[in-house]
């Protein structure tokens, strides 16, 4: 009788090639201790930083903004971005002119889409800023 019948046939221990085996503890060849598996810690990714060159900002574009209780389809809000965004990273050339954090308007075509770090940014021309955005100062009495 083959060998992989003599198991499935019932008998509790058959010979094999390595010697005699017991059917219930067939998978111990050996008596040496077995190591446990442990994986490698796997090193955290690391996240890389982007300094522009030339004349280009790095922008984080603004959120959109749905309207007020009006359910909006994703296509229309994809449609509408925001010309608007925060300067995330500037290069040397405008340091004097952009800083990083501060609020810039712009083209809504303007710039060249840029994943880092698996965030969609804005590589933007410092050309096409139109304008900075601030709070407006509240003055009291006046």
């Amino acid at each position: 009788m083959p060998r992989k019948d003599v198991l499935a046939a019932g008998q509790r221990s058959a010979q094999f090639v390595g010697g005699m085996g017991d059917g219930i503890d067939l998978h111990k060849v050996s008596d040496e201790p077995r190591m446990e598996f442990v994986p490698e810690p796997i090193a955290a990714a690391r996240r890389k930083k982007f300094i522009p060159a030339g004349e280009v900002l790095l922008v984080k574009r603004a959120e959109a903004k749905l309207g007020n209780g009006i359910i909006e389809l994703a296509e229309s809000v994809e449609k509408e971005r925001p010309a608007e965004g925060q300067v995330l990273a500037v290069s040397q050339v405008h340091k004097h002119e952009y800083q990083s954090g501060q609020y810039v308007a712009f083209g809504r075509y303007s710039g060249t889409l840029f994943v880092l770090n698996g965030e969609e940014l804005l590589l933007l021309p410092a050309e096409d800023v139109l304008g900075y955005i601030v709070d407006e100062e509240i003055t009291n009495g006046e």
